[in-house]
């Protein structure tokens, strides 16, 4: 699409934005009683968006935003010290899944083995 038709489209779908916001109604409600597709509703309200932020920034528009999952971090006490007989650590669970290995002790705290499934799950 050109410059000038990609600029008159968004000045409208500006207009129908703020009209929804102005109601006051749920979005997708605005949506279906003013005859507005929602799924376009927010495919130009993420645009409009993403154009709002690189003008403030002064980057680039992404073509689309990627979806990233957040990275949390969680300081593990643990309750007990484990009592290694041998020299080195004997895993009584490995976890392999792509590139990622896990090496679990019987000992583990249910805490971590929580955690360790939501990371695995993320993946």
């Amino acid at each position: 699409m050109d410059k000038v038709t990609h600029q008159v489209r968004c000045e409208q779908w500006t207009k129908i934005i703020n009209e929804c916001l102005a109601s006051g109604m749920n979005k997708t409600a605005w949506c279906k009683a003013n005859g507005i597709s929602d799924k376009s509703f927010f495919y130009w309200q993420r645009i409009l968006r993403n154009e709002a932020y690189a003008a403030a920034k002064h980057l680039p528009v992404p073509i689309e935003a990627k979806k990233e999952t957040p990275v949390t971090f969680v300081e593990l006490k643990p309750t007990t010290t484990p009592a290694i007989t041998h020299g080195e650590f004997q895993p009584d669970i490995i976890i392999r899944k792509k590139d990622l290995v896990i090496e679990v002790s019987n000992n583990a705290s249910a805490e971590l083995l929580k955690h360790l499934g939501g990371i695995l799950h993320a993946e």
